[in-house]
């Protein structure tokens, strides 16, 4: 057995544990198609998100039952074009990036009792830009009237080398999309 057979063997047994939690009757085989977070077939008009391997697949209500998107809220008919974290289990919380084609959402838990989705319309976007920093690299948001600065934890290495790739590409897609309004 191939190591991707054999976690995915390991995946399935996972899957099937949180179907089971829900009532929902075990799979016999690990989804080919449609999220493999819960074992649905998608919609034909739902989204997909990929991960980092092509056998791993999360449906927008998934991604919308984790930590810390569960808290976020979508107005009618807006949908998640693209979104990142860092589930680190030590850190004490997780910043969020969810873009739509309407507005971007940021979530920093840095001040816990502050704490909340923000949301920014692409049209209020003027530039955004990724800073980079030993400690604490950020995406810097500039908005027609304010400048909005989304923080990363302090962490270690390879965690913070994580992270500003998830900025990169979060100033790389938000540019775009304020531009043109594409994903």
């Amino acid at each position: 057995m191939s190591n991707i057979e054999e976690t995915k063997t390991i995946l399935l047994k996972e899957l099937n544990d949180r179907r089971a939690r829900k009532g929902k009757a075990p799979l016999a085989t690990y989804p080919e198609v449609g999220c493999t977070a819960c074992g649905e077939s998608a919609a034909s008009d739902e989204r997909l998100f990929q991960s980092a391997v092509p056998y791993i697949r999360t449906c927008e209500k998934c991604v919308l039952r984790g930590y810390p998107f569960n808290k976020v809220r979508l107005p009618e008919g807006e949908r998640i074009e693209w979104y990142r974290n860092n589930p680190t289990f030590h850190r004490s919380g997780d910043y969020g990036i969810v873009l739509t084609e309407r507005a971007l959402y940021v979530y920093s838990p840095f001040w816990l009792i502050f704490s909340r989705w923000r949301r920014l319309p692409l049209s209020d976007i003027r530039d955004v830009d990724f800073s980079d920093s030993r400690f604490s690299p950020a995406l810097r948001i500039r908005l027609v009237d304010r400048t909005v600065v989304l923080r990363t934890p302090p962490d270690y290495a390879d965690e913070m080398e994580f992270d500003r790739r998830n900025l990169i590409e979060a100033a790389e897609r938000i540019r775009v999309m304020a531009k043109n309004g594409i994903a």
